[in-house]
């Protein structure tokens, strides 16, 4: 019995310090971001010649960690221009503990569709990086896609975990995106509305919602429609910052724009200004129903 307490105070204390390991870096390691996943050809991108130019001098830069997002670890490049962000793979595959136990049949058909899902979510968000790409380059700020295992980049990128521990990164080894960087939607607004520019916040406004508008017209929508938290601006132009979440179909994405979307949108931008920006609200509610009303 001694024995046995000692090995569970034992165990006890590893799973608390790897507990507190987690919640001090977010997850972050090299471990979490690595691929298992095989070569699939779908996944390989065909990237612009400038943006080849802006990679080379975005990976000249260090990276220091900023956000720990739904699917990814985000990182910010030393001189504030580039973002790069390392996909969540730990997220997206069993624990070999789980795969490997025994199980009755009713609950191995449970693993096997949980197993089904986290498959389908990689699919899903691999393909929503590469349309992100390929059909709204410049509306999201991303220049390089990286989702097979390569081997011409030839570069070990240095980059600093949440407490500035650092770590050296194999790129060609692993799946990851580059961004320009964009102010979020949130401070944007906030320094228009510290510096009483109205006129100029409300065309920040106009740009959100006309853009949600044209990805609906081209055939594409987005799980997650936050203006808040998942747009942003570069020089004043609008960005999606997010882009984990589209997905494509013509036959149906303007009429759920106008059904489903637009209302979703109103219910997480309207609140978020009448707390933080009460002035510009009325007209953000305004265009939203002008919007509504006359499609």
């Amino acid at each position: 019995m001694k024995k046995l307490l000692y090995l569970l105070l034992i165990l006890g204390a590893l799973l608390g310090i790897e507990r507190l390991s987690h919640s001090l870096t977010d997850g972050f390691g090299l471990p979490n971001i690595t691929s298992k996943l095989p070569y699939n050809p779908a996944w390989d991108v065909p990237i612009a010649a400038d943006d080849l130019e802006e990679l080379t001098t975005a990976l000249s830069e260090r990276y220091h960690y900023l956000a720990s997002g739904s699917q990814s670890y985000v990182f910010i490049s030393a001189d504030g221009n580039y973002i790069l962000k390392f996909f969540k793979h730990k997220r997206w595959r069993m624990h070999p503990f789980y795969e490997a136990l025994p199980l009755p049949p009713s609950l191995e058909a449970k693993r096997k569709r949980w197993k089904q899902k986290k498959e389908e979510t990689v699919q899903a968000t691999f393909a929503s990086c590469i349309l992100s790409y390929l059909h709204f380059r410049n509306e999201t700020g991303l220049f390089y896609v990286h989702l097979n295992p390569t081997s011409h980049l030839k570069r070990t990128l240095i980059v600093k975990d949440r407490l500035g521990l650092t770590h050296q990164i194999p790129l060609d080894t692993l799946p990851f995106l580059m961004q320009k960087r964009a102010i979020p939607t949130d401070q944007y607004l906030l320094s228009l509305k510290k510096t009483g520019d109205l006129k100029k916040a409300q065309q920040a406004i106009d740009d959100l919602l006309h853009f949600t508008l044209y990805r609906a017209q081209k055939g594409y929508s987005d799980k997650d429609p936050h203006l808040i938290r998942n747009f942003g601006f570069i020089k004043d132009h609008v960005v999606e910052i997010d882009v984990g979440g589209f997905h494509h179909d013509p036959k149906k994405e303007l009429p759920y724009y106008y059904s489903h979307e637009i209302f979703r949108i109103q219910k997480k931008i309207i609140p978020w200004l009448d707390q933080h920006y009460p002035e510009l609200s009325p007209y953000a509610e305004t265009k939203i129903q002008e919007m509504i009303e006359h499609p």
